[in-house]
């Protein structure tokens, strides 16, 4: 009698697990008939996690714990391998829980691209990353700024910045992907309108918005979009249009902070075969970063954050734009830092200010200091002339001739000081930066 029983009861029970799948079937089907379904089926999951997800249906967020579970402790175990499947299978159960997304697109980005020493296969896993954010997690998650800001997280620090040894790997790979969108770098309306194509990977492919771009452009000036900044600033400003309070304080940061390093590095000069792209000084942002700049001081909420970092910006600038005579734009920036840091001083000369940041320790600096300041300029004008940046050498060999005049000044009318600490001639230096560019040093 008790195993007759015992029988039905499991009969009882396959049956109702039976009949709720059937159910939650049917359940999942007119939802994403309505289009407000939350999961798809899982795809090459073990056995066990199909039935059961089919079979319990709205208990999924459940298995969905436990897995998040084994994630964390394969986390603090450093079996980043084991994550990258865990964490696909939980993001098919729950489509709409974004830490995860975030998590394991973090994961990829920089736990697992890391693992490898050659920069092609570091890479695919950084590409992995971006995609699966872009391509799926905001596919179920358009509006959410936690997952837009990553995104643009993305660009800034993993590509943009210099913290992975395989970073120019990843601007240069970027860049080439990004040229037959954006040939040159700028954005090519009329061509977009024109080419069903281009218009399909826009976006499709890359999910960028011609109009959005368009806003971009006016607000935020003419950026080269084949650089890991504009895109920054793209998913940054996505961002702020649907976040609270903290989500645009965060925006607003990576946009300031983006602009200023696309004037730092955001104009890409081409080397000689036509593939090589080398980063540059983008000039014409200036008046943009600086507004961008202003604006962020003006909030109250961020004064304290961002004073350090207008002025270091400013204080680079100034040199910058005498290397490159634009000494307008110098004068300008050498205004308002002033204005921002009461440090310099009302009776701060332009030029002093300029020899003293270039050599940092102004006249104090010994010969040698002297010597690989100048000589280091004259270099930087070689190579630069060399790669066709007419104006940029001639920016270094004016800084070379404004260190050694103010380096030699107080030497020239004493021949046994001279004689001492001086420095060669000009031209004797060149011949040596000459002879290290020529090998290659």
């Amino acid at each position: 009698m008790k195993r007759i029983t015992h029988m039905l009861l499991i009969v009882a029970i396959l049956g109702g697990l039976f009949a709720v799948g059937e159910l939650n079937r049917r359940l999942v089907e007119d939802r994403r008939q309505h289009g407000i379904t939350q999961a798809d089926p899982l795809i090459n999951a073990p056995p066990l996690v199909v039935f059961t997800t089919v079979a319990l249906g709205g208990f999924r967020g459940m298995i969905a714990d436990i897995l998040w579970m084994r994630a964390s402790r394969l986390q603090h175990e450093g079996k980043y391998f084991e994550l990258v499947q865990l964490a696909d299978w939980i993001t098919k159960l729950e489509p709409r829980f974004t830490e995860v997304w975030a998590y394991h697109a973090w994961n990829l980005t920089y736990n697992i691209s890391v693992l490898f020493s050659d920069p092609s296969d570091r890479w695919r896993w950084v590409r992995h990353g971006i995609t699966l954010l872009r391509d799926e997690g905001l596919r179920y998650n358009p509006d959410e700024p936690r997952l837009l800001f990553e995104l643009g997280w993305f660009f800034q620090h993993k590509i943009g910045a210099n913290f992975d040894d395989a970073h120019l790997y990843y601007k240069q790979a970027w860049a080439r992907e990004m040229q037959p969108l954006f040939p040159g770098g700028r954005p090519d309306f009329e061509g977009w309108s024109l080419d069903a194509e281009r218009m399909a990977a826009l976006r499709s492919t890359y999910h960028l918005n011609p109009e959005r771009i368009r806003a971009i452009e006016i607000r935020h000036g003419p950026l080269d979009w084949r650089l890991p900044q504009a895109h920054a600033i793209y998913w940054a400003t996505r961002s702020r249009d649907v976040g609270g309070d903290a989500d645009v304080l965060a925006a607003d940061r990576m946009i300031y902070q983006s602009m200023a390093d696309a004037f730092r590095r955001g104009r890409l000069f081409s080397g000689a075969d036509g593939h090589q792209f080398i980063p540059s000084p983008h000039l014409e942002l200036l008046s943009y970063v600086m507004a961008a700049y202003d604006a962020a001081l003006a909030d109250a909420r961020m004064e304290g954050t961002v004073l350090a970092a207008y002025q270091f910006f400013l204080r680079e600038t100034v040199l910058l734009m005498y290397l490159y005579q634009r000494m307008p734009d110098a004068r300008r920036a050498f205004a308002r830092l002033k204005e921002i840091d009461p440090e310099l001083g009302a009776q701060t000369d332009i030029m002093d200010f300029i020899f003293q940041t270039y050599t940092a320790r102004g006249l104090d600096m010994n010969q040698d200091e002297a010597f690989a300041a100048v000589e280091s300029a004259l270099y930087q004008s070689l190579f630069w002339r060399q790669l066709g940046d007419a104006e940029r050498a001639v920016g270094f060999e004016q800084l070379a001739r404004l260190v050694w005049n103010r380096y030699m000044a107080p030497r020239l009318d004493r021949p046994d000081f001279r004689e001492r600490t001086g420095l060669p001639p000009l031209e004797t230096i060149r011949d040596r930066a000459r002879q290290r560019l020529l090998q290659g040093e």
